[in-house]
């Protein structure tokens, strides 16, 4: 199973998901709980899959973090833990 990917992601990517999180509003608190799921580098399924944070959830697909959907925006792919 491949890793997520959260270092070297494509600049288009990159910038999407910053403007993602300042748009949402992300508390601080969940951002932290973000950055030690990154820390334990975590695997992700082939396909679609999503984590749930609390206020918000990361959607992606295979190694790549894809999207911060919005509130009552039903995530897409396969929960991860």
């Amino acid at each position: 199973m491949p890793k997520i990917r959260f270092s070297d992601l494509p600049r288009g990517l990159w910038q999407h998901l910053l403007e993602c999180v300042d748009q949402r509003r992300i508390p601080l608190a969940d951002l932290r709980r973000l950055q030690a799921w990154v820390k334990a580098e975590p695997h992700a399924p082939e396909g679609d899959w999503y984590k749930d944070f609390g206020s918000f959830k990361l959607c992606g697909s295979g190694e790549y973090p894809k999207t911060f959907p919005i509130k009552g925006m039903k995530p897409y792919g396969e929960e991860i833990a």
